[in-house]
């Protein structure tokens, strides 16, 4: 690489819980204002079958920016453009830069010279309580019964057949048109030793409640899918394991084939613990495992 020098770490870090088995790799190069490692994305982690699943996608860049953060203050957002699928079961790049703002970050998660998602990660501290209560009323309806097939069997958050062996398989749950509301209790094993859900998976469970909050609209318009463009998530509390929890959705619009929706992480008793922003395209073809 080009203006690089090469520096080693103390080992390949994990990225999110180390039960999902992405890592960053055991060593550095600085190239251009970037630091630069290699990121190890594991099989198992499918949204589309062989293509990361798309909260994964985006919040990479959450240990990417921590990696190199020097005060370790909780997360208070990430905001990330997918450009290209992220395919699994290679190795790829993660580059990250501080901006000219304290506490955020640039992170770009590339295959040599194709950059995949460009995120903005901030390192603030958590923001105070969210003001959603069309999210938070949809925590309290009665537990609507969840579906099963879909095109993305394999996803690891609402596939029904998934290949990791920690796959959440949140199955697509509706209560009324537009609006989506699933339980979920996180395991022991995808938390930290705070008894804390850490936030990568909390940007996975987030991301497919708001494209199936549109599914009437893609089954409509004769789509396959629609794949992951533009996602914000913002946290304002740690999520505990091994609670009750839901993931809601609610879809805001669809114009042509962008379909935004919002979702959030929240308890029966409308504790909001994150919500999420995104924008989906719909498709008339899902991708194939990326070369």
């Amino acid at each position: 690489m080009n203006g690089s020098r090469l520096t080693p770490v103390d080992a390949p870090v994990p990225v999110g819980p180390a039960a999902l088995g992405l890592r960053l790799g055991a060593q550095t190069a600085v190239v251009d204002g970037w630091l630069v490692r290699d990121l190890e994305v594991p099989d198992g982690l499918d949204g589309p079958d062989g293509i990361l699943q798309g909260g994964f996608a985006a919040g990479v860049a959450i240990d990417a920016a921590r990696a190199v953060d020097r005060f370790d203050a909780p997360l208070t957002s990430v905001d990330a453009r997918l450009f290209a699928p992220t395919p699994l079961g290679r190795t790829l790049q993660v580059a990250v830069r501080p901006t000219t703002t304290t506490a955020r970050y640039e992170v770009e998660t590339r295959d040599g010279e194709q950059v995949l998602v460009a995120a903005t990660v901030e390192l603030a501290g958590q923001d105070p309580a969210a003001r959603v209560y069309d999210l938070v009323e949809l925590a309290t309806v009665p537990i609507p019964p969840g579906r099963a097939d879909s095109p993305f069997p394999h996803c690891f958050v609402c596939g029904a057949d998934p290949r990791h062996p920690h796959a959440q398989k949140l199955l697509p749950a509706w209560a009324g048109e537009g609006r989506i509301s699933i339980p979920w209790v996180c395991d022991d094993e995808l938390g930290n030793e705070r008894g804390v859900i850490d936030p990568l998976l909390v940007s996975a469970v987030l991301d497919c409640p708001t494209v199936w909050s549109a599914w009437h609209e893609v089954e409509a318009n004769g789509w396959e899918g629609a794949l992951l463009a533009h996602y914000h998530l913002r946290a304002f509390r740690d999520a505990p394991v091994m609670e009750p929890l839901r993931t809601v959705a609610r879809l805001d619009d669809v114009d042509g084939r962008k379909v935004r929706a919002r979702g959030a992480l929240v308890d029966e008793e409308g504790v909001v613990y994150a919500v999420s922003s995104a924008l989906h395209i719909g498709v008339e073809k899902l991708p194939t495992t990326p070369a």
